[in-house]
């Protein structure tokens, strides 16, 4: 009894969490899918309504003959039970229909607050997180089947609502019509099937979501087969038979053990309640019969009788649009509120109050910042200390591993220090609304994006207020040197750069680099006064990768800059190099300072340039 307690409370709690999700698709959209659904659960009882008074005026019909009152009465009964048959035919488009606009409008919400979580205000600390990934998976995961979203679980409640009422109509009816014992015993027995099938279908979906990450990876190695991301290597390296074991044995390790749980807790539950509904159902048929027999029922009555026990034991089974909708779709649901709440940890407790329009004026400082990405794992900042002057050009040089990335995903507010605090102009960034300040930034990062989009929407996304304006466009891809490349393709700015498309064009790792360039400098163009260039160049060797860093310097003169670099001759140019190793500041100075004093810049600009040095030279 307690566990049945427990499950209609769950249950409870868990229509009550659809029917406030359900307010987002609008009231006059949700009150006609609900008319609907009523309606399509009214529509088969009043059609065996019909035809059992068809069967019950056939024999008086046929004594009476054609042209008497009872064949009229039988042809308006059948004339109305063809009616009922054809519009209840005609309206499951309706139904459908209804149910979908439901769907997209929820998921278009759904969506929407995926996106506010995951862009603003936080940073990106969550969508890197492994296990917020394996939620975000059951938010939106296609191969599992349609309607396995929030508004598919919404769409699925009003589904089973038409089941319910086809299921208490039917059963009242027929205590009305026969007796009232028989009625309860024939509800009861499909409401223990539905319980039992309903219960494990529950069960099954939370078991399943346990396997988040497997899928995720499973979806991986297939777009590695699919897609033309690995495609060169796949087929260089001979990976096709790799990646496809691979994939085989990710999606069955996220598969079967969900095959195997399914026969004890779906298949179980439905076995043991199998014999209540065969017990009681039985019990009302055979009632139904004797009473005929013994002249208690009509012929109509009977036939009504005998197609209600079937029509409300058709409630003792699996709803597939239904309750797998449901269960996996408040499932994903429930990750989205998860997300959420990860996503909302990384809020700052500051604030926003400041507008950081025309800043830095004087600097930027970070003080005694330390950082780390995981709670309790090692710190890749440690007290860091660093002042960055408004207006000049700065290296930041180091080791890989050093935290010079990090550092930039601080200024940025992707995260958030674990402790210190970074000020610009003396103002605590965090009192800056975040989307503000990150207007004020131009970055091109190491893997910077490859959008396969037309040049215009490539260069225009550093500025998306630039997207309409092709001459500012072309301005920024001149600075970059990269207009003559742009006039030369196909359809000029409106080419899309990637193969894939037709008349798209596919540009080499060089000239990737000058649209980046192009991107940043429309940043500027349209107010940024900070800009970051974190690797953008590291598969270059190292001289292009120095003539990139000059030529870029030359663009950006009076501008705050910061250069990141683990070459430190590339960067030799900068007003200012500071070395950072182990997560803090060691060296601080010019080029030539840094090579004068003899330290740690010194001896890796040393060692990395007799690489380079050619063969004799000392």
């Amino acid at each position: 009894m307690r566990r049945l307690r427990k499950y209609v409370r769950e249950r409870i709690a868990l229509r009550l969490r659809i029917v406030r999700l359900l307010r987002v698709a609008g009231p006059r959209l949700v009150g006609g899918a609900v008319a609907f659904q009523i309606f399509t659960g009214l529509a088969p009882v009043a059609f065996i309504l019909a035809t059992s008074a068809v069967v019950g005026r056939v024999p008086a019909a046929i004594e009476s003959g054609l042209d008497s009152p009872q064949w009229q009465s039988l042809r308006n009964a059948l004339l109305l039970a063809g009616a009922l048959f054809v519009v209840q035919q005609l309206s499951w488009p309706f139904q459908w229909a209804a149910g979908e606009l439901v769907t997209w409008r929820v998921d278009d919400s759904v969506r929407e607050r995926v996106a506010a979580a995951s862009l603003e205000p936080v940073g990106i600390g969550a969508l890197e997180d492994a296990r917020t990934l394996d939620q975000l998976a059951q938010i939106v995961d296609p191969d599992r089947g349609i309607g396995f979203s929030p508004g598919g679980a919404c769409a699925g409640m009003l589904a089973l609502l038409s089941r319910y009422v086809q299921w208490g109509v039917a059963s009242i009816l027929l205590g009305v019509a026969y007796t009232w014992w028989a009625g309860v015993a024939a509800g009861l027995g499909a409401l223990a099937v539905r319980v039992g099938i309903r219960s494990g279908v529950g069960r099954l979906g939370e078991f399943e979501g346990r396997f988040g990450g497997e899928r995720r990876r499973r979806d991986y190695y297939r777009d590695l087969l699919a897609t033309p991301t690995a495609a060169k290597e796949a087929r260089i390296f001979g990976l096709a038979t790799w990646l496809g074991e691979r994939y085989r044995s990710t999606a069955l390790g996220a598969v079967r053990p969900v095959w195997r749980a399914r026969r004890r807790i779906v298949y179980v539950p439905f076995l043991v309640s199998i014999p209540a509904w065969l017990v009681l159902s039985g019990v009302a048929t055979i009632g139904a019969a004797r009473a005929a027999a013994g002249g208690e029922l009509t012929l109509g009555e009977l036939v009504f009788a005998l197609q209600a026990i079937v029509l409300i034991s058709a409630f003792g089974t699996f709803f597939w649009n239904s309750d797998w909708a449901t269960e996996n779709g408040l499932r994903a649901y429930d990750a989205l509120e998860r997300f959420e709440t990860t996503a909302a940890t990384q809020l700052t407790a500051v604030a926003p109050s400041a507008d950081p329009t025309g800043r830095p004026r004087a600097e930027i400082r970070f003080e005694d910042v330390t950082f780390g990405y995981d709670d309790g794992a090692r710190p890749v900042l440690r007290n860091l200390d660093l002042t960055i002057s408004a207006g000049r050009s700065l290296a930041i040089v180091g080791l890989n591993g050093a935290g010079k990335t990090t550092l930039v995903k601080l200024l940025a507010r992707l995260y958030e220090p674990r402790s210190g605090r970074i000020t610009v102009d003396g103002i605590d960034v965090r009192e800056f609304p975040a989307a503000a300040w990150r207007r004020r930034l131009g970055a091109i990062f190491q893997d910077f994006v490859h959008y396969e989009l037309p040049v215009r929407e490539n260069v225009g996304f550093g500025a998306p207020a630039l997207l309409g304006d092709d001459a500012r466009i072309r301005s920024a891809l001149t600075q970059a040197g990269a207009l003559d490349l742009v006039e030369r393709l196909p359809h000029g700015l409106d080419t899309v750069l990637s193969r894939e498309y037709q008349d798209g064009a596919e540009l080499s790792g060089g000239q990737w680099q000058r649209v980046a360039i192009a991107r940043a400098i429309a940043a500027v163009d349209a107010g940024a006064g900070v800009l970051v260039l974190d690797e953008p160049t590291a598969n270059l060797d190292v001289r292009a990768e120095a003539a990139f860093f000059e030529h870029f310097l030359d663009l950006t003169q009076g501008l705050t800059t910061i250069l990141i670099s683990h070459r430190f001759s590339s960067v030799r140019r900068a007003g200012r190099i500071v070395v950072l190793e182990e997560g803090a500041v060691i060296e601080d100075g010019t080029h030539e300072e840094l090579l004068a004093d003899g330290g740690r810049y010194a001896e890796l600009f040393r060692l990395q340039a007799e690489r380079f040095a050619p063969d004799g030279a000392g």
